[in-house]
């Protein structure tokens, strides 16, 4: 079983907190530096790539520069998606680490930080020279911007001088290619799963399939949506990955998913599974 990337939650406390983004109830933490050497020695496996996020604001952990000379010395890929709001203070790690193929910036996180563009698009500029650069605005509705996206939109289009027919290509394409290594990607606001939320048992996800998640304290779940731990697979720190990917609920999900059914409740009740053709 290999996996086209692997969600590693270094921490799930935050700076900020968004409406878009879905509070979680658990201890905030922050993963030491010898259980992510850990996991990374369980994985490597199973991928060669490493996305440092699924709660939380990544830059914020105090082990940043040891998280990545880790992933370095496995030859694993790294990408991190931040809210931007440290990078200026985390640039230089972040420059100097060779494992690091992409960062993403969610442009529409919500704080009061007066140089919050500048900074980032100073660090952007710069950091496009060793890796991929994204900036995300995934709060739109039926791919329209609303008032605020607009107004980040405009910050782009004038940092990077763009031309008329590149302009024409952010209002209109979902992603393009504004600079060198750069991108703007928009996507629609997303739910994320709830158990209260409308049911809907039938359908293909490609969790378990190209991906699984590992949070904070280890808890194994089946993708980057499940920020609460509830479809808990097992503990990465209790028992083998192996032996995790291999059990009857692990199994019983693939399986379901397979068959274009939903086994598992969260599943059901998750409608971003509704981006993904059924089979």
């Amino acid at each position: 079983m290999r996996f086209k990337k692997i969600y590693i939650e270094i921490t799930n406390n935050c700076n900020l907190n968004c409406s878009f983004c879905h509070n979680n109830s658990r201890s905030k933490q922050f993963m030491s530096v010898k259980n992510f050497e850990y996991i990374i020695s369980e994985i490597k496996k199973y991928t060669n790539y490493v996305y440092l996020h699924v709660k939380g604001e990544p830059l914020l952990h105090p082990n940043l520069k040891e998280i990545l000379e880790i992933c370095k010395r496995n030859n694993i890929k790294v990408n991190i998606t931040t809210n931007g709001t440290l990078i200026k203070k985390q640039k230089e790690i972040i420059l100097n680490s060779s494992c690091v193929r992409q960062l993403n910036f969610s442009l529409h996180s919500e704080n009061n930080i007066s140089t919050y563009f500048e900074d980032i698009f100073c660090s952007a500029k710069e950091l496009s020279t060793k890796m991929f650069i994204s900036y995300r605005l995934w709060t739109l509705n039926d791919y329209k911007l609303d008032k605020k996206s607009t107004e980040i939109v405009k910050k782009i289009i004038n940092s990077y001088n763009l031309s008329t027919e590149i302009v024409d290509k952010i209002y209109k394409e979902n992603s393009i290619k504004i600079s060198f290594n750069t991108f703007v990607n928009k996507d629609n606001l997303f739910q994320w799963p709830d158990l209260n939320s409308a049911k809907k048992n039938n359908a293909f996800c490609h969790g378990l399939k190209t991906h699984i998640g590992i949070l904070v304290d280890g808890t194994v779940v089946p993708c980057c949506l499940d920020g609460e731990g509830i479809i808990n697979l097992g503990n990465i720190f209790e028992e083998s990955l192996s032996n995790i990917l291999n059990n009857n609920r692990t199994m019983n999900v693939i399986k379901g998913f397979e068959n274009n059914k939903c086994v598992e409740e969260l599943c059901s009740r998750c409608a971003f599974k509704n981006r993904f053709n059924s089979k």
